[in-house]
């Protein structure tokens, strides 16, 4: 048995006395430890939870898929390449407020997880509401300060819209910035759904607000040809949803109020690390897909975003599949990890892992061959199709699924800062080097630069997840090739 915390920064305090399982004689005082965190938070119900998670984080990708196979050929046929082009530039410029919820959404949510499956209610009670207050003091700041700076901007010239005023684009760049900071609510709700074993029906409430608000944008703007129009019937859409996401949760876990009684500034300070490296991976994401859309646009103009962006979506769908593995194993591993049970967060790590890189590979095969198919009869023939350039972004989903999974490992027990800050300096990175790649590669630059983000990224998650995992490579390696024949997590998490 080992009796050392898991990192030595945050999870020692929260958890100072805690023990874990590593090896299948379980001590008696380990058992009653883990028993007792199991029973408060369904331990017994792993595999059920489990099957209920994935198929409703199921539903993301499908919906994604659409989404996107909708409203994607629809607005370009309404709107012209020129004009959707437009929409998608001005659409990642507040993608970067996603930054004002300071990661305590997703912090708070690993340390509400762990607390409750160590019959910590009061505690998480704590955090919810300390981080739900500070998020909302954020935006209301943010959205105040938006509302002066988007006016000063010069739009036009900047970014070389070919279809609006900067007056006009100032206004539908308020508009997406406040859909994005009432967004941010949803998180920190939904780390409510996950705490209580709910992860499922929190993932199907999200996914059910996503699919109203994009049919809404996309009827409007349809209907209207304004993309101001399509903006506000986003922002209306994603209110009310917003307002009944948190009724259900109350009525799921009447136990969880959402207010400010319970708020602490000594909560926020000690949750001020795990969410910071958690704001580093909107910071990132957005460097490398927001950020990268914007060098493309200024360099290669908006027909090549649409192109760039449309190749880019057909390429992840391997992605989307990752990412449902990778929100199930999210609460079961911060629950694995607040009961003290190493052996079972070996267990789900490594397979998980498994099916990721399977389902990657297989996926990523079948677009290489099928790709300009679908492709063509999707955006039917509005851009042209760039094979070099497409090859090229499956690899980089390829070579991503090497670590996305096993960065949910670190990000469970709110130790990943590391991991973030290297994904923003990888990223920023590669988007430096991009302007130069675009200019003399073409398209096929953009899409070179982002294998200097994942090849890295491989190195530096699994060298830390295997750390926290007590794990060594090669045990870790032959775990994978075993095949998890008979496999009962139930027994395990006992």
């Amino acid at each position: 048995m080992i009796t050392a915390p898991i990192v030595r920064t945050y999870r020692k305090k929260i958890f100072p006395n805690f023990q874990l399982i590593e090896s299948p004689e379980k001590p008696i005082q380990a058992i009653n430890v883990v028993r007792g965190a199991s029973i408060a938070s369904g331990g017994s119900g792993l595999e059920r939870r489990l099957l209920r998670g994935l198929g409703a984080t199921a539903l993301g990708p499908l919906v994604t898929a659409i989404i996107q196979l909708s409203s994607v050929p629809c607005l370009l046929h309404f709107w012209g390449a020129a004009k959707y082009g437009d929409w998608l530039i001005l659409f990642a410029i507040p993608s970067y407020l996603t930054l004002s919820d300071l990661g305590f959404g997703d912090a708070s949510g690993s340390d509400m997880t762990m607390k409750v499956a160590a019959c910590d209610r009061r505690g998480a009670i704590e955090t919810f509401q300390s981080s739900w207050v500070l998020l909302s003091l954020v935006s209301l700041f943010m959205a105040l300060l938006a509302g002066v700076v988007v006016w000063q901007v010069n739009w036009h010239n900047w970014l070389k819209l070919t279809t609006l005023s900067d007056r006009y684009a100032s206004a539908v760049v308020l508009v997406l910035g406040i859909y994005i900071l009432i967004s941010q609510q949803c998180g920190i709700l939904e780390s409510g759904f996950r705490c209580d074993g709910n992860f499922a029906t929190g993932n199907v409430g999200g996914t059910v607000i996503r699919v109203v608000e994009c049919a809404m944008g996309t009827t409007y703007g349809v209907l209207t040809g304004s993309l101001l129009g399509a903006a506000f019937a986003y922002l209306i859409s994603r209110i009310i949803g917003t307002i009944g996401y948190g009724l259900i949760l109350g009525r799921k876990s009447p136990w969880l109020p959402i207010g400010f009684r319970c708020a602490k500034l000594s909560k926020v300070k000690e949750l001020a690390v795990p969410a910071f490296g958690f704001m580093a991976l909107p910071l990132a994401n957005a460097i490398s897909i927001q950020g990268l859309t914007l060098v493309i646009g200024s360099v290669l103009g908006s027909v090549a975003v649409v192109q760039f962006s449309t190749l880019r979506t057909l390429s992840r769908i391997n992605f989307q599949l990752m990412t449902v593995i990778a929100w199930v194993l999210w609460p079961e591993l911060s629950r694995a990890f607040g009961a003290g049970n190493l052996r079972l967060a070996r267990t789900l790590h490594r397979h998980a892992y498994q099916a990721g890189l399977a389902l990657s590979l297989m996926t990523g095969l079948a677009l290489w061959f099928f790709g300009p198919v679908l492709y063509n009869d999707w955006i039917r023939s509005a851009v042209r199709f760039n094979a070099n350039t497409f090859h090229i972004l499956l690899l980089v989903t390829f070579v991503n699924s090497f670590w996305f999974t096993s960065s949910v490992v670190p990000m469970s027990t709110n130790a990943h800062h590391r991991i973030t800050v290297a994904y923003v300096g990888f990223s920023l990175l590669a988007v430096g080097v991009g302007r130069t790649l675009l200019a003399r590669q073409g398209l096929s630059g953009g899409a070179m630069v982002l294998l200097l983000i994942e090849i890295p990224m491989t190195y530096v998650v699994l060298r830390t997840s295997l750390r926290q995992l007590h794990e060594k490579l090669a045990d870790f390696l032959r775990g994978i090739l075993v095949l998890p024949v008979g496999l009962r997590l139930d027994e395990q998490a006992e």
